[in-house]
């Protein structure tokens, strides 16, 4: 597939450009793209993809009685 570059006149001709364009893309390649953006995310700062290396953090409420 070739991409072709060019120049949105405003920025809100730019998103509803992509709007329309992730619109026309299957919702599988949606998630897709949003699970890579989250690796990339995580590896931006120094984690491996799948994260593994972040804490985990347990936090109890106790409620009052009612």
């Amino acid at each position: 597939m070739e991409k072709t570059t060019r120049k949105a006149a405003s920025f809100e001709e730019m998103k509803d450009e992509e709007y329309r364009y992730w619109q026309s893309v299957p919702a599988s390649e949606r998630i897709r793209a949003g699970y890579e953006m989250s690796v990339e995310g995580y590896r931006a700062y120094g984690y491996s993809g799948d994260g593994r290396e972040l804490k985990r953090t347990l936090v109890r409420f106790q409620r009052e009685p009612r």
